[in-house]
C-alpha cells in the first residue's frame, strides 16, 4: 500500500539580481527607439516573406525529385526482379535438362546448393557493444 505522505508546497521563486561587472554597455544588448523597432520589425517581416517564398520553391523541388526517384526506383526494382526471375528460370531449365539426361544433374544441384550456401554465409557480422552505465 502507498503511504499517505503530506503534500509539500513548491518553494516560492526567488529573484536573483546579478550586477553587471563592467560599466560599459554590452554590444549584444541594443536599445531601440520606437521608430527603430518598427523599422526593424518591418525588415524582419520582409526577410521572413523572402525566406518563406524560397522555402516553398524548395519544398516543390523536393517533391518533384522524390517523385522522380520513387518512380525510377520502382522501374529499377522491377527490372532487377525480372532479371532474377530470368536467371532462376534459366537455372531451372539447365538443372532439369541435365537431370533428365545424365546422373551428373544431382551433382550439379548439390554444387549449386553449396555455392548458394557459401555465398549466403559470411557477409556481415554482428558486434555486440556493452555499455556500462552509472
Amino acid at each position: 500500500m502507498t503511504r499517505n505522505l503530506p503534500v509539500q508546497a513548491a518553494p516560492a521563486p526567488r529573484v536573483i539580481h546579478y550586477v553587471q561587472p563592467s560599466p560599459e554597455v554590452d554590444a549584444s544588448l541594443l536599445l531601440y527607439t520606437a521608430a527603430e523597432l518598427a523599422t526593424r520589425r518591418q525588415e524582419q517581416q520582409v526577410l521572413y516573406a523572402r525566406w518563406l517564398a524560397r522555402r516553398q520553391v524548395q519544398v516543390e523541388k523536393d517533391r518533384k525529385v522524390r517523385r522522380f526517384w520513387l518512380g525510377f526506383g520502382a522501374v529499377a526494382a522491377v527490372a532487377v526482379l525480372a532479371v532474377l526471375a530470368l536467371l532462376g528460370w534459366l537455372a531451372y531449365q539447365a538443372i532439369s535438362g541435365v537431370m533428365a539426361g545424365a546422373g551428373l544433374g544431382l551433382l550439379g544441384v548439390l554444387a549449386a546448393v553449396l555455392l548458394v550456401g557459401l555465398v549466403g554465409v559470411g557477409g556481415h557480422r554482428c558486434i555486440t557493444t556493452i555499455q556500462h552505465w552509472h
